[in-house]
């Protein structure tokens, strides 16, 4: 039976640490009418058709994702929704057009965490704003700059990246340039 599971699970070290560093965030077009993506049996992509992704660093501690698993027993149905919320700082007039283009669109989106995985969210059928906001603060301490939060529902959790090389890393995956 397909959904049997075949391993365990051991408790592990204390060698982790939470958050993410940037995200590459591509156009859903360019995925779907390039679809001939692939990926090994242990939902790690090794090749994607050609694809341009933009890079978006975020600092420390400001910014996550999270993956929120659904099943309903009655329907027969899982799926999984992707969650991750960003936030820039510093207000920038260049960025209204691209987070129009972001709110408007339907990208699909890779996502570096701070122990250097590389998870694809929206793979099939990409993230949608869901809220966000553009702040200038009330104190001097306070954020002066952008938020904006991403939801997709997708049959499999997340999608990892192929290990590239230190620096570079999407450069495990075959067909991505990154911009």
């Amino acid at each position: 039976m397909a959904c049997d599971i075949s391993s365990g699970r051991i408790v592990d070290c204390k060698d982790q640490v939470g958050g993410i560093s940037r995200v590459y965030i591509g156009n859903y077009a360019d995925m779907i009418n390039n679809a001939t993506w692939t990926a090994a049996t242990n939902d790690t992509v090794t090749a994607i058709a050609a694809q341009d992704f933009y890079q978006f660093d975020v600092r420390p501690e400001t910014s996550s994702m999270t993956v929120t698993y659904a099943s309903d027993p009655a329907a027969g149905t899982t799926f999984f929704e992707q969650a991750l919320s960003l936030t820039f700082q510093k207000l920038d007039a260049t960025d209204i057009a691209d987070i129009r283009a972001l709110c408007q669109g339907r990208p699909n989106i890779w996502v570096e965490d701070n122990n250097s995985n590389v998870w694809l969210l929206g793979a099939e059928f990409g993230c949608n704003v869901t809220g966000g906001n553009l702040v200038t603060g009330t104190s001097f301490a306070d954020l002066t700059g952008y938020t904006i939060d991403f939801s997709g529902r997708e049959s499999n959790p997340v999608w990892i990246a192929s290990p590239g090389s230190v620096g570079s890393p999407l450069s495990g995956v075959t067909g991505v340039t990154v911009l």
